[in-house]
């Protein structure tokens, strides 16, 4: 429980800071929710103290599991064609990689429903040639190339944080700044983690 609990926490952490979905750990929030409804259940057995600590527990697992959802929501909300592109398969087969099945299904109807509000109260009142939107004009993606915080796990040899510097050796415990993009490979490894 206690390792789950640190593994989302780092989870939780990286999905705030980072500037884009990251792989989603819905299975993750299931677990940690089902342990809270069964601790829940079993509260009446404990002694007060146990139970004031178990419910403090439960409330910050809770506050997490919500957070988390909100923040992969508020994402998918700002950057929905984006996301929905990016889950398309190699052959344009729909394939869930970034968003979870319930995730990805809000977001289909998400982009569907805007679309339509956004012709019925705008596109439709306007001249021809701008009364329909290109999907590359209307697509925002998420900034790769903002900066973030990093603490490395493990270890890492030859690894190019900047394009413009050589490559270096990167320590266990080391806390490092640097663009997104080239260090998305190495949090999607679980080599380090975004603080």
């Amino acid at each position: 429980s206690s390792g789950i609990n640190a593994e989302y926490g780092e989870s939780w952490v990286n999905e705030r800071v980072s500037p884009y979905l990251q792989e989603s750990q819905q299975e993750v929030v299931d677990c940690l929710l089902e342990q809270c409804q069964s601790v829940e259940e079993n509260l009446s057995r404990a002694s007060p103290f146990a139970v004031g600590i178990h419910q403090l527990e439960m409330q910050r697992i809770k506050y997490m599991a919500t957070d988390y959802l909100r923040t992969r929501l508020k994402k998918i909300e700002k950057y929905t064609e984006y996301a929905l592109e990016e889950q398309k398969g190699q052959d344009g087969e729909e394939s869930v990689l970034k968003l979870s099945p319930g995730e990805f299904s809000y977001a289909r109807e998400f982009h569907r429903n805007f679309q339509n509000h956004l012709k019925e109260t705008a596109l439709k009142h306007m001249p021809n040639p701008f009364n329909d939107i290109k999907k590359s004009q209307s697509v925002t993606a998420p900034n790769l190339n903002s900066f973030v915080f990093f603490k490395v796990k493990e270890d890492i040899r030859d690894v190019l944080v900047d394009p413009r510097e050589l490559p270096k050796d990167l320590s266990e415990g080391e806390i490092h700044i640097s663009k997104f993009l080239p260090i998305a490979t190495l949090l999607d490894q679980g080599k380090i983690n975004l603080v």
